[in-house]
């Protein structure tokens, strides 16, 4: 494959996955990189089964069969990279070195996700009857859905700057974003993802795209009177449904990667976002 995708089965990374395929050659694969990680202290709670059977996983196999449905042509490589604990532990000193000076747990647990995701190393399965086979994506390009939610407005502090502030306090709390997302996300990510030696691109953060999405009003992209899942992300959840034929994706919620792919909390429930990593 010449093209990964950084793949949750959301509704950013599931939007980015079709435009991909209307315009990559019909017979060229792509790969949908879904990462998933051991953590002990979510199995010690007794509720967890299976290691690497997180959110993010279960959301990834029903995107791509939402995919497999619209472009039954293309070829769609599901590549599974599970991460064991053990690991995790051994490449943490190497990632922080990467991420700084970015140094918050929150920083630590998004680097981790995206440096064993970009390795792109794991198991490659075309669809649930095919059993998985050893797998490492050779792809040099990656694509983030990075920005998407501060355009339109997607993390939940969003919805509460709207309830304590009302649509004023919205509109501060997402210029807010954009204003810090070099500094606060786009250096890390793409020092993170390069130590893997590929190359990351954010279609969202495209300046034509910015532009566009910050001429229009704030109520044309998120509505928080609306329930989670269809008010967040307003205008992008109806280009999915409506133009893209996404209708299962469209409804989907918000999921932080390290909830997602469990890379957060891995052995304190006490640990806040906000600590240093250390």
């Amino acid at each position: 494959s010449r093209l990964g995708i950084l793949f949750s089965g959301g509704l950013d990374c599931m939007c980015l996955a079709v435009l991909a395929s209307k315009h990559l050659p019909p017979d060229e694969p792509i790969d949908l990189i879904n990462v998933a990680f051991e953590n002990p202290r979510a199995l010690s709670s007794g509720g967890v089964v299976a290691a690497y059977d997180v959110p993010d996983r279960k959301t990834g196999r029903c995107g791509l069969a939402e995919l497999q449905r619209l472009a039954p042509d293309r070829c769609w490589q599901f590549v599974e990279v599970n991460v064991p604990y053990a690991d995790a532990c051994a490449a943490k000193t190497h990632i922080m070195q990467l991420m700084a000076p970015a140094n918050t747990l929150m920083d630590m647990s998004i680097a981790m996700a995206l440096w064993f995701a970009a390795g792109g190393k794991g198991s490659r399965a075309m669809d649930s009857a095919t059993s998985a086979e050893p797998y490492e994506s050779a792809c040099p390009v990656l694509l983030s859905g990075l920005g998407a939610d501060e355009l339109f407005a997607g993390y939940t502090r969003h919805r509460e700057a709207w309830r304590r502030h009302g649509w004023p306090g919205l509109i501060d709390e997402v210029q807010l974003d954009l204003d810090r997302i070099s500094s606060r996300n786009l250096g890390r990510d793409d020092r993170i993802i390069s130590d893997r030696a590929r190359e990351v691109r954010f279609p969202f953060l495209d300046e034509r795209v910015v532009g566009f999405a910050c001429q229009l009003p704030i109520h044309v992209k998120t509505d928080p009177r609306l329930p989670r899942g269809v008010g967040e992300k307003l205008l992008l959840r109806a280009m999915a449904a409506c133009q893209l034929g996404l209708s299962d994706t469209s409804t989907r919620w918000k999921r932080a990667i390290q909830f997602g792919a469990r890379t957060a909390k891995m052995e304190s429930g006490k640990e806040r976002g906000t600590h240093r990593a250390t």
